[in-house]
């Protein structure tokens, strides 16, 4: 309880002195901007409304581009609705044609074998001019005129169905009688020839609309060629009166370069000293960030694991008084009781991931070798280990330091690398430790590290932030090779307290 209600306090501190450097920023800040008034005087006006007409045709040739790269993207989209449209159509037409062959083969020849076939037809004509009439729902308002005539062609591919189906009926029952009079009938012929023209008149009016649609996006086309180009030549004579300008502008300036270079060199001395001060900030930020960690994961670990427990055990005896009278009862406790235990096993994995417990435990080395094994035998790879002696003590931050880096490091190879080898050497003298991790994973071009890589800057950062250094080397297919050396004597903050 003393330590919990020491946070604040050293809380509180650090957000005084943060809150000071950030007046201090500001004060800076506003003589730049004192300055930064000055530079249309130092650039001219002619210089600064040329800048402006180059930035304001750029803003308005990118507004111009987007508008149209979106309406672009709508017609894309409408002359693939009317192509979708196309082959539904088609689809229907074809369907239904092979579930009447369908038929009448079953109805002239007799053969079972002809029902499976009419049966898949006959679904898939339905699921077509469902289909079909889901997509017209969708389209823009001026291809909705094709919902009456689809409703027309809905309702007479119905009948032929439904009349289809009442011969295979009949059929079926063995009164081919009937079923070749509906059949002889002409009425089947002219919803035939009905339902073909339909089709016929659908199929034109999309074919008409998307030439319309193609002939619409060709002029839009047209138009953004034309527009790029008159933009890149305004731009680019813009741009040389805007270097003929800076020409000038840079002759005139030469007299100033040592006037920049003494403010250059002090403003570089600010920085060195900001700099450390933010060093000493982050370590002890890191602190008590760790030092709340612990706390959180040893309350978890006591209180809410003997909660847990205790539940779990009183859960047990109630089981065993209710065993033979209330069976039910027993297997909705049975349940409970596996939920219980998901419980205490994620709560021993949050209580690991805020602090592990080994590190406070059994010491760093010990530590180290339990997650690297772990990790090991979870990825299924081969493990080199070398580590020094297990009875050598080191600083609280700085064994933790070496833990997260680790952590983070295996992490990386287990979500990216697909490494078959990794190998783990932590060498220790009188001054520093040298943690190394290297993999014979797919490697990654240093150059072009993807975003989101918030995990080597992390590592990055607790390392220089104790005045370590951390070097990453790789290349595609070459694996990942990580060095880190810390020094042992650490630049503590005044005052600052051990994790434990």
């Amino acid at each position: 309880m003393a330590a919990s209600a020491f946070l604040p306090t050293r809380n509180m501190r650090s957000r005084a002195m943060l809150q000071t450097m950030a007046n201090q920023f500001l004060t800076k800040t506003q003589a730049l901007l004192k300055q930064a008034r000055a530079i249309p005087r130092l650039l001219g006006w002619r210089l600064m409304l040329t800048l402006g007409a180059c930035i304001g045709c750029g803003v308005i040739s990118m507004l111009i581009n987007a508008a149209w790269v979106t309406q672009s993207e709508e017609q894309l989209g409408e002359m693939r609705s009317t192509r979708q449209r196309l082959d539904l159509l088609r689809q229907v037409d074809a369907q239904l044609i092979r579930a009447e062959s369908a038929q009448r083969g079953f109805l002239i020849m007799g053969d079972a074998s002809y029902l499976a076939p009419y049966d898949r037809r006959a679904e898939a004509t339905r699921a077509a001019l469902s289909a079909l009439q889901e997509e017209v729902s969708r389209a823009p308002e001026t291809d909705r005129r094709l919902a009456p005539p689809l409703r027309r062609l809905s309702v007479v591919i119905g009948e032929k169905l439904a009349e289809m189906d009442l011969t295979i009926r009949f059929a079926r029952q063995g009164d081919l009688d009937r079923a070749h009079e509906i059949t002889a009938t002409d009425t089947g012929l002219q919803k035939s020839i009905q339902i073909g023209a339909t089709i016929k008149a659908l199929a034109d009016f999309e074919q008409q609309l998307l030439a319309q649609q193609r002939h619409k996006r060709e002029r839009m086309v047209t138009g953004m060629r034309v527009s790029l180009a008159v933009g890149t030549v305004l731009t680019v004579l813009l741009v040389l009166l805007i270097v003929d300008r800076l020409l000038r502008e840079l002759r005139r300036r030469q007299s100033e370069s040592l006037t920049l270079a003494q403010r250059k060199q002090e403003l570089d001395q600010l920085v060195q000293e900001r700099t450390a001060q933010m060093e000493t900030l982050a370590v002890e930020y890191q602190m008590d960030v760790e030092r709340e960690r612990y706390t959180l994961a040893r309350d978890l670990h006591d209180e809410l694991g003997s909660i847990l427990t205790a539940t779990k055990i009183d859960l047990s005896w109630v089981q065993r008084q209710l065993k033979e009278d209330h069976p039910q009862v027993v297997e909705k406790l049975n349940r409970t009781l596996r939920n219980l235990d998901h419980g205490i096993h994620f709560k021993r994995r949050v209580v690991q991931e805020l602090h592990p417990s080994l590190l406070s435990t059994f010491g760093l080395i010990a530590a180290i070798r339990a997650l690297a094994e772990e990790a090991a035998q979870r990825s299924d790879w081969t493990l080199h280990l070398s580590l020094p002696d297990e009875n050598e003590k080191l600083d609280d931050v700085l064994g933790l330091i070496i833990y997260r880096v680790l952590q983070e490091t295996l992490n990386n190879a287990t979500k990216y690398a697909r490494a078959t080898e990794v190998s783990v050497s932590l060498i220790s003298d009188a001054d520093y430790i040298k943690l190394e991790i290297e993999d014979n994973g797919v490697g990654l071009d240093m150059h072009r590290l993807p975003e989101g890589t918030h995990g080597l800057q992390g590592m990055r950062h607790r390392v220089i932030a104790i005045g370590g250094k951390i070097d990453i080397f790789s290349e595609p297919g070459q694996g990942v090779f990580t060095c880190a050396l810390l020094p042992k004597a650490l630049r503590h903050p005044e005052g600052a307290r051990p994790f434990r």
